[in-house]
């Protein structure tokens, strides 16, 4: 099993957007209103997403 972290680029007029997707699955999106990593079981469901697709 491989991990791979990608990232893309920041548009300078608009905020953007932040989505998490781990094996091709949408963890998480603040685009479709998941909001700001801010909270701990924000932080748990994206962490249990990874060690799952570890495993």
């Amino acid at each position: 099993m491989s991990l791979r972290v990608t990232a893309g680029q920041g548009t300078q007029e608009v905020t953007g957007w932040f989505e998490v997707s781990v094996g091709g699955r949408l963890v998480h999106s603040k685009k479709n209103g998941d909001g700001f990593v801010d909270t701990n079981s924000k932080l748990q469901r994206i962490v249990a997403a990874i060690e799952a697709a570890l495993k």
